[in-house]
């Protein structure tokens, strides 16, 4: 049977996996060093694996989101203006979100983080063929991970405005089949995001689950990883590197899947937005929009 260890703590999903050991006397002397709150887990393998959760002690409800308008233009006022129009748009998609989805379904596990957004724009290709442009602009605003919650929601929504931005009428391919079918493709390729971007922040603590003889490790909504799977034995400064080139080429690759799915070979070839350009479209060709339909 597969040794498998939880990446979230089961009872508290905003812990997550510090340090792993199998020495409980060594897994106490991590856990009184810590300064965060931490939760504790033993695993009764046939050799034991103690593992260490870290994280904040309460989780703040979306319900209770209230990005005011000023709120935001505090917190975005020193972007330049592009990091400004794509915040306010991605704050925009996650009340959207909210408003339709599950309460269960939507908790703030983090701080809004504006300043990565800009950070996220500055490694797109702007101007490559439009299924790079698309899925590296869904990609990177994944990896920096800016909103409490939704990033994969958001991401794919920013990918279907940047397609739009080039092409006005392009409709995405969940407008042509009903939500199962949606469901159905895109979901193993957010399965698959979340895998990269776990093991990317992760490889040193999966490497050494992995000395531990773990199989697999199982984040929230069960995505298991199987850490056979992943190269983790390198500096983690390199598997952020890595690991983001993959997650680019993944993003892009779901990127193609859309187009060819919406039957829009044509723009398979297609030169993507500048950066002004998608910026324009997001600030003029979104105003009567009701992002709730995209959720």
């Amino acid at each position: 049977m597969a040794r498998l260890v939880f990446y979230h703590h089961p009872q508290a999903e905003n812990f997550s996996l510090k340090y792993s050991s199998a020495s409980v006397a060594e897994i106490r002397s991590q856990r009184e060093q810590s300064d965060e709150s931490t939760k504790l887990i033993g695993y009764p393998f046939e050799a034991p694996v103690y593992v260490l959760y870290e994280g904040d002690s309460e989780i703040e409800s979306a319900q209770d989101i209230d990005f005011d308008q000023e709120w935001l233009s505090d917190r975005i006022r020193d972007l330049p203006r592009a990091g400004q129009v794509v915040a306010f748009r991605l704050v925009e998609l996650l009340e959207a979100a909210v408003d339709v989805r599950d309460e269960d379904e939507f908790r703030l596990y983090k701080e809004f983080e504006p300043q990565k957004i800009q950070q996220a724009l500055d490694h797109v290709s702007w101007g490559a063929p439009l299924p790079t442009v698309a899925g590296e602009v869904m990609s990177n605003l994944i990896l920096r991970h800016s909103l409490p919650n939704a990033n994969h929601r958001t991401g794919i929504a920013m990918l279907q405005f940047c397609i739009e931005s080039v092409d006005p009428d392009f409709e995405m391919p969940r407008t042509h089949v009903d939500d199962d079918s949606w469901r159905e493709w895109v979901d193993p390729y957010i399965v698959d995001s979340k895998r990269l971007i776990t093991v990317r922040r992760n490889n040193l603590r999966f490497k050494q689950l992995e000395e531990l003889d773990v199989d697999l490790v199982e984040r929230k909504d069960g995505i298991q990883i199987r850490l056979a799977e992943f190269e983790l034995d390198m500096h983690w400064r390199e598997a952020l590197s890595e690991y983001a080139g993959q997650h680019e080429s993944h993003c892009t690759d779901f990127a193609q899947a859309v187009l060819e799915r919406a039957g829009r070979d044509d723009l398979l070839d297609r030169q993507g937005p500048t950066k002004q350009e998608f910026i324009t479209y997001l600030e003029d060709g979104l105003v009567e929009r009701d992002f709730r339909e995209m959720f």
